[in-house]
């Protein structure tokens, strides 16, 4: 039979591991590739023919 300090170690290693892999899979799940920049000249608007 496994002792209450035990369980509560398996616990707090489970908590961590999961939030350890949340931080990588957020860290990595930005999408954006390549450099960050702003752009010179902001886009026309499009116009509608009627």
């Amino acid at each position: 039979m496994m002792s209450r300090a035990n369980i509560s170690r398996m616990k707090l290693r489970t908590i961590y591991i999961v939030s350890l892999l949340l931080c990588g899979l957020g860290l990595t799940a930005c999408g954006s590739k390549g450099d960050l920049y702003l752009p010179e000249n902001p886009p026309a608007p499009q116009r509608t023919s009627n």
